[in-house]
């Protein structure tokens, strides 16, 4: 026997030894607690642990309930753990030897925990008995059915009663099945049925939306209110989600308020939080809707106030009422859950068509883009992921590019809008090939053999915004050429032929021609050769 099998051995008849001395009293303790659990739910009123009236005593049973979710995911891990410890045994036939006794025994103390916690959150009464009675039921039955298997896998193993171990086996399976009834019950009553969102369900609501006939006199309630609360509100405060316990999908349910505050009081704006939570700043937890999700319109807080103010009435058309101005203008920005739901279809179709038309763009361009990068190599790129645009460079080229390299490019003309020349061995002969770049924003020509030649070019492109021309022998008169180009928002003219006042007389121009345009520049221009003209 080698020195690990020796350790092995001596803790297996050390757990043996606890086992055997400690039996009896782990027996009834279970026993016990297993009873206890059982008639846990005829324990206690609902409401007791209300925060809103509950005495001490239930102020610590809404702390501790709060824990709920985090605790009852032990049970499930531990219960998960002894299955698989449990299956590869079987499936090994015995060579694989599971020491689970440890793991049942964390799953059934962690479900205990996590039941009773759960039942303090019950006991809170924010919850509806039809909508938790299940999972509250089933929890119950997991947490007995885990103490119980606890009891019977410790009695095998102190015992050594070869018979339990299929009771034991059969018992493991009914708490992993109860578990998941609870777990499924517990999810649905926070987020929901997830069959709800399954694909043709969601799709046929949509369709019965946008087929709904509209209301000709209106519900106040019915076809204004529950729509701006569908819009904003439902999602996180309605039958699939209930933060905070609170709930708007229904008016019984809005005057039954929250688990802190109260939602909708009739008549009183100020003591209804579903209107206060509107003005509080947005990066408080409270604020509502929270800042990430599409605000509360001011129209459509005029006629949420304008409603609670009235009485809140359930059942009043709008012709039953007597309507403000104010509100009757306000009631004409809303828009329905179905408008919204059509806007959504078409946004979302949009999105596809643009995204249709950028991979066909690029598809189209795929052959020219494997032709130039492979002659210059990263000269080619696009200008963004979102665009079919492209940016050309011949920066690692230099002096080694002529004129005639950019006859390569023909075929992607149109789709070039910056081009960065500079420092090559351009000339206006070159220049003269971008006159059918219709496309082209920002142009770098610095340090190139170019003349007046090529501005005259240059300045017939409708949408050339920024150009580069420093180190070149451009003068005024080359210049003169972009005085009507209002386009034209960045001119670099450093260490060129151009004076002082040709560029202030160019600059005056293009702010005059901007302002007679419509467009009034953006940053007051500099006369000064070492900036550029801005407008």
């Amino acid at each position: 026997m080698n020195k690990n099998d020796h350790t092995t051995s001596e803790n297996s008849d050390i757990a043996q030894t606890f086992m055997e001395k400690y039996y009896l009293p782990v027996v009834i303790l279970g026993m016990i607690v297993a009873a206890l659990v059982a008639a846990m739910p005829w324990m206690g009123e609902v409401g007791v642990a209300n925060p809103k009236t509950a005495e001490t005593g239930g102020l610590w049973m809404n702390f501790l309930g709060r824990f709920h979710p985090l605790i009852l995911h032990l049970p499930i891990g531990a219960v998960m753990l002894v299955l698989c410890m449990e299956g590869l045994s079987l499936v090994t036939k015995g060579k694989y030897k599971s020491q689970t006794t440890l793991a049942v025994a964390f799953a059934a103390v962690t479900a205990v925990v996590a039941v009773v916690l759960g039942y303090f959150w019950y006991l809170t009464g924010n919850y509806v008995e039809d909508e938790i009675s299940e999972h509250k039921r089933d929890g119950v039955i997991f947490s007995v059915l885990m103490i119980i298997t606890f009891l019977v896998k410790f009695t095998y193993d102190a015992k050594d009663i070869k018979a339990l171990k299929p009771g034991y086996y059969v018992l493991l399976a009914l708490s992993a099945v109860t578990m998941m009834s609870a777990g499924h019950h517990g999810g649905e009553m926070i987020h929901g049925d997830p069959l709800n969102s399954f694909p043709s369900k969601v799709a046929a609501e949509r369709e019965s939306k946008l087929n709904a006939p509209v209301a000709v006199d209106p519900v106040i309630y019915t076809n204004i209110v529950h729509n701006i609360l569908e819009n904003k509100c439902i999602s996180c405060h309605g039958p699939d989600k209930e933060k905070g316990g609170l709930r708007l999908d229904s008016l019984a349910a809005m005057l039954d308020g929250g688990e802190e505050e109260d939602c909708l009081v009739k008549g009183d704006v100020e003591s209804s939080f579903m209107i206060t939570s509107f003005d509080l700043p947005e990066d408080e937890d409270m604020h509502m809707p929270p800042k990430e999700k599409p605000q509360i319109t001011p129209e459509e807080k005029a006629i949420l106030i304008w409603w609670i103010e009235m009485g809140a009435p359930e059942d009043k058309k709008l012709s039953e009422v007597e309507v403000p101005k104010n509100i009757a203008t306000a009631l004409l920005t809303l828009k329905t859950p179905e408008q919204l739901a059509a806007e959504e279809k078409a946004k979302r179709d949009a999105e596809i068509a643009v995204k249709k038309a950028l991979a066909d763009k690029r598809e189209n361009l795929r052959g020219a883009w494997t032709k130039i990068n492979a002659k210059f190599p990263g000269s080619l790129r696009y200008r963004s992921q979102q665009e079919p645009v492209l940016s050309f460079t011949a920066v690692s080229y230099r002096k080694d590019f002529v004129d005639a390299n950019l006859a390569i490019l023909d075929d992607v003309a149109a789709d070039v809008v910056e081009m960065d020349l500079s420092e090559t061995r351009l000339t206006d002969a070159g220049v003269a090939k971008l006159a059918h770049y219709s496309s082209l924003e920002k142009l770098k020509l610095n340090g190139t053999g170019i003349t007046n030649e090529s501005l005259k070019v240059l300045a017939k492109l409708p949408n050339l915004k920024s150009l580069n021309v420093y180190g070149t022998t451009v003068d005024d008169a080359g210049i003169e050429y972009f005085s009507d180009h209002v386009a034209l928002s960045n001119l670099y003219l450093w260490n060129t032929n151009v004076t002082e006042a040709g560029a202030k007389k160019l600059q005056d121009t293009l702010i005059k021609r901007s302002k007679e345009s419509g467009e009034s520049p953006k940053v007051k221009p500099s006369v000064n050769l070492g900036s550029p003209i801005t407008k």
